[in-house]
């Protein structure tokens, strides 16, 4: 504590004269209430502060001012043979508040550790105000070490879910309680309801565990779905109370209702751990780790998104793109691409599966550059949706007509996610199949971005739509109107039997398949009578001829969306943007990855983990005669971030 001499009898003054006049070369400034430091002293490694808040600030509201508080840490830099340089408050343990409104302060600031000093501060009559048994300082990183300046790089951390193995003979242990978080609830009943359940348990302790179980309320695994934004804040409030109450509460996240929890509970209850998630069986762990840039970089110039050799995502890349600037084409349009739409297409370009020659990438959204003089549906500025003809890249030209303004209240990506999928599905249902209310419908792969497009057209067309999906996505299929007697598996050959029996051995007047080999034949004994067999697969394409002769009546139709040409393209686009703004039709349910993650993207794709459409979005670039806003703007961060702009 401090001594009752003051100033010490021993110690040596430091010179604060001119301490907050001189500009500091770490960029710190200290505001009219916060130059409060006095007078100084040390004696050995013992430091000493005199400090006092400006006449008239207003204390009211605080047990003790920061600005005072903060002041009495300034001693800490001002010993000359001290070449650590400045130090920043880092975390503070043991402290007590014995008194308020203090407006001076004299206080003792004595080593606790190699990095840390304890604090003591009396007031004006020696009454105790404050005691602090340890607050931990860190050095204030050198100019240019976050924004990567050469010599003073510093590491980014980030948060990842890290594979654990799932133990051997896992059994239930004992003193654990499970309650699962109610799913699908308003944000603010689930809320409540589960912070009624902690502070019970807080209340009466009876020495178990509460493990508090969700379902897809984190995203664990590359592009995955939050299912339930109630429950995903579930684990802030509980991520809290474990901090106040270590060994309290345990967090689990599921893929699945029935998902076996006993796994989870054996490794939480043989460690440290208390937040698990399980994904297919197994087990992942939230990680602190370095962050390495392992993304897709842009090169200088021109670019666009491609493989530098074609049979693994592995070597997809930014390749340069040299682009002219030639006068745009009669009937074009030149655009800044903000989000492209992938399709399994692009996954077989990439690994050289796909006939002739072709771009990754074929459709997006994004804000017109540039019209030719003879253009008159879009204008610059407009944001707008539809077929790309150079692939993924900043900028791209396209003809006019595969183009339409984007619907009021979307996303660039929830517009990137619709051409390709609901033009294929509405040209091959009116113009191919001429798709009758009333008739059946099967759809394959009805998640999928075309299936999801395809069920939401037969369904407007008043046809009666079958369809098929892994069972893990019947539940989506049924939240699109389908009910479960309309539903089976795309994994298997039992959709042929199951939907015989549904429809009393009549089958099917049109199927849109994108199965192949077996399933190709079953689906073709669905059409005992005719009918039309759409296929864009493209993975097994059969004779027409052969198949009308083994199947009577059956219209084999492998099909391309731009066999329909521009004029017919551009005639079903507006037909399809006047449903989506009455509201007949929805966009897919999306699933986004940055474009410096398009590896992980083409694999969520190639593995099918999605439904609806994956997309990657773009950076847009920024206006050099812009402006930005930055809130928080003198924070650290902030700083930061202007310095990195300017």
């Amino acid at each position: 504590p401090p001594t009752p001499a003051w100033p010490p009898t021993d110690a040596v003054p430091l010179d604060v004269t001119g301490l907050y006049d001189a500009p500091d070369p770490q960029g710190l400034a200290y505001g009219p209430a916060f130059q409060g430091l006095r007078a100084a002293w040390r004696d050995g490694t013992a430091r000493y502060a005199e400090v006092a808040l400006p006449e008239e600030t207003e204390t009211d509201g605080y047990g003790l001012h920061p600005a005072l508080l903060d002041a009495v840490l300034h001693a800490l830099g001002l010993d000359p043979d001290d070449n650590a340089g400045p130090r920043l408050p880092f975390g503070w343990s043991g402290v007590r508040l014995h008194a308020s409104d203090a407006t001076a302060l004299r206080a003792v600031l004595v080593p606790a550790g190699p990095d840390s000093v304890a604090i003591t501060a009396v007031d004006a009559s020696g009454g105790l105000v404050l005691s602090v048994e340890a607050l931990t300082l860190r050095p204030l990183p050198a100019e240019g070490a976050i924004t990567g300046a050469a010599g003073a790089a510093q590491n980014l951390y980030r948060l990842g879910w890290v594979n654990h193995p799932v133990p051997a003979d896992a059994e239930a242990p004992d003193g654990t309680v499970i309650a699962r978080v109610p799913a699908d609830g308003e944000l603010h009943d689930v809320l409540a309801h589960v912070l009624g359940l902690v502070q019970t348990w807080l209340k009466e302790p009876t020495g178990d565990r509460l493990a508090l179980v969700t379902r897809r309320a984190v995203a664990v695994l590359p592009g995955e779905h939050l299912d339930d934004l109630a429950a995903a804040s579930i684990w802030g409030l509980v991520r809290s109370a474990q901090a106040e109450h270590p060994g309290q509460f345990l967090l689990i996240d599921t893929d699945h209702t029935d998902t076996d929890l006993t796994p989870a509970l054996t490794l939480a209850a043989g460690g440290d751990e208390d937040q698990i998630a399980v994904r297919d069986g197994g087990l992942y762990l939230p990680r602190i780790s370095r962050h390495v840039s392992d993304g897709l970089t842009e090169p200088d110039g021109p670019w666009r998104l491609d493989v530098t050799e074609q049979g693994t995502l592995e070597n997809l890349a930014l390749v340069p793109d040299p682009q002219t600037a030639e006068p745009l084409p009669p009937g074009h349009v030149r655009l800044s691409v903000r989000a492209a739409g992938l399709n399994f297409r692009d996954v077989l370009i990439a690994l050289g599966m796909y006939p002739g020659q072709a771009h990754i990438g074929a459709e997006g959204a994004g804000i017109v550059e540039e019209v030719a003089p003879d253009v008159t549906t879009v204008a610059p500025g407009d944001r707008v949706m539809g077929l790309f003809i150079g692939g993924v890249s900043p900028t791209t030209v396209t003809d006019h007509r595969f183009l339409c303004k984007m619907p009021n209240g979307w996303t660039f990506a929830q517009a990137a996610s619709v051409p390709i999928v609901y033009l294929t599905a509405y040209y091959g249902f009116t113009d191919l199949a001429r798709l009758r209310p009333g008739q059946r419908v099967l759809i394959h792969a009805a998640t999928g971005g075309v299936g999801t497009a395809a069920t939401q057209l037969a369904q407007h067309l008043g046809a009666e739509v079958y369809g098929t999906a892994s069972p893990p996505k019947w539940q989506t299929l049924r939240g699109q109107g389908v009910d479960a007697d309309h539903i089976a598996s795309s994994r298997d050959l039992t959709f042929r039997d199951r939907f015989q029996q549904a429809t009393n051995n009549a089958g099917m007047d049109v199927i849109l398949n994108s199965l192949a080999r077996e399933f190709v034949d079953a689906s073709l004994e669905l059409l005992p009578e005719g009918g039309h067999f759409l296929e864009i697969g493209k993975t097994d394409i059969r004779e027409p001829d052969q198949v009308t002769r083994d199947h009577p009546g059956v219209h084999y139709l492998p099909y391309d969306l731009m066999d329909a040409g521009a004029d017919r393209i551009h005639q079903l686009f507006t037909e399809l943007h006047g449903l989506f703004e009455d509201g007949t039709l929805a966009p897919l349910p999306v699933t986004a990855f940055p474009l410096h993650q398009a590896p992980d993207a083409f694999r969520h794709l190639a593995q099918a983990k999605h439904t609806g459409k994956v997309v990657l979005t773009l950076r847009p670039p920024l206006n050099p005669n812009g402006t930005v806003l930055i809130t928080g703007g003198t924070g650290t961060l902030g700083t930061i971030t202007a310095k990195h702009l300017t």
